[in-house]
């Protein structure tokens, strides 16, 4: 059992030899954003090239990660080298997204069980690669990493972009959530209170309104999915569902609700349900792109990715090698709230289908 306090250890911090003081910001906002129970590894890259670097990957709790040929030092050269590419990977994602019209990638989040891989567009050509190794870890990898990189773009006088929709209009964060003891606490998270399974069909008001597309199989597994629409879609968050097997689309959505006038103008609600379906029906291949470059990292098959673009964002969590749930939100405000009704469709279809 390890016993090192985590301040102990200091963070290893290592710059491009073509940086100069202009990045001594970076630097200092690095050094405070590592932690060995958030995000372990950080890298600042320009236009494809690293340039400043912070990680706690040497640290005692983190030895089981490294064992045999799976050395640090392989590790730090991977994740660079995972970073550089992620640089193409989304530009090809900002293309497959544009007919949607919610705007560019401002974060995603690239996940295993236990593992993940963070991107945040910080400015032009720039952007921030963060890597978190354990499952207690990666949501405050991902609070963490949101207020540096609005930190960041702020000592730039450039806007708040609302990273994964946890800067609370008072100014403030979402508190990365922790027991009396400092560990993380999921539990207490502020968004953990969602409609419970047993919720009667009818306790949801908008069940007139949910427009539905079946998939030309029509079996039990769809139906067990389109039943979970009323319980768990709701306008204020999570206004979009669907399940892709072998390229079809089943889905199911609130967006003819009159709340949500507003971000349809320009783009029409049948426009940008054709768009959906057109990105469910592509992911799959995406996504195996995607395991090949992080397998690295992740060790395991990609199953949770988050895209959150300017407004609004995507969640897909994938069940077996053909087969995918999808979610939709719109409104940027509403990323985090969302990503939890979301995970609450996850946990109720894999318990149902024995995933």
């Amino acid at each position: 059992m390890v016993t090192v306090p985590d301040d102990v250890v200091e963070p290893r911090i290592v710059t491009a030899p073509h940086v100069g003081d202009e990045y001594n910001g970076i630097r200092q906002k690095f050094r405070g954003t590592v932690a060995v129970t958030g995000a372990q590894y950080l890298e600042y890259y320009v236009h494809g090239l690293p340039t400043v670097s912070a990680d706690l990957l040497h640290h005692p709790r983190l030895a089981d990660c490294f064992r045999g040929s799976r050395t640090v030092e392989r590790a730090r050269r991977d994740y660079e080298i995972i970073g550089r590419q992620l640089n193409h990977r989304m530009t090809e994602l900002n293309t497959s997204l544009a007919a949607l019209a919610n705007g560019r990638l401002i974060r995603t989040v690239f996940a295993a069980q236990d593992r993940a891989v963070l991107y945040f567009d910080v400015d032009e050509g720039q952007y921030i690669v963060g890597v978190s190794l354990g499952a207690d870890a990666i949501e405050s990898a991902d609070l963490t990493l949101s207020r540096t990189a609005t930190e960041i773009r702020a000592a730039r006088g450039v806007g708040d972009p609302n990273y994964g929709g946890y800067h609370r209009g008072d100014g403030t964060f979402l508190p990365s959530p922790t027991r009396a003891d400092g560990s993380p606490d999921t539990g207490s998270h502020p968004f953990v209170s969602l409609p419970r399974p047993s919720a009667p069909v009818f306790a949801n008001p908008w069940a007139s309104l949910i427009k539905r597309r079946w998939s030309p199989a029509g079996d039990s597994r769809e139906e067990e999915f389109q039943a979970q629409a009323v319980s768990v879609l709701k306008p204020g968050d999570l206004q979009y569902m669907a399940l892709v097997r072998g390229g079809t689309v089943s889905a199911a959505d609130l967006m003819d609700h009159d709340d949500l006038n507003e971000f349809f103008v320009g783009l029409s609600r049948e426009a940008r349900r054709e768009g959906l379906v057109k990105v469910a029906a592509k992911f799959l291949a995406l996504s195996d792109l995607l395991d090949g470059l992080l397998r690295s990292v992740l060790n395991r098959r990609l199953t949770r990715t988050v895209l959150d673009v300017e407004k609004g964002a995507l969640y897909f969590h994938r069940l077996s090698r053909d087969e995918f749930l999808m979610g939709v939100t719109l409104d940027q405000r509403r990323v985090s709230e969302a990503d939890r009704r979301f995970q609450l469709l996850v946990r109720r279809l894999t318990a149902s289908y024995g995933c």
